[in-house]
């Protein structure tokens, strides 16, 4: 299960990088600024989880 979790994260982790790169980058999307400010706050928030949460296991717990 904890395999599992990781490849998870992982996924999330690229799909979000990638979503983030195309709602900045693309020329032709043009998103209200509102959207673009809900995502990255998401993203932030998100990633942030994912590489600040501690593990039990290698904590001995």
């Amino acid at each position: 299960m904890k395999k599992a979790w990781n490849d998870v994260k992982s996924f999330v982790t690229i799909i979000m990088t990638i979503g983030l790169i195309v709602l900045l980058l693309v020329p032709g999307i043009n998103p209200p600024s509102e959207i673009v400010a809900l995502y990255c706050t998401s993203y932030g928030a998100i990633i942030t989880y994912f590489f600040t949460k501690k593990d039990k296991d290698k904590e001995g717990e």
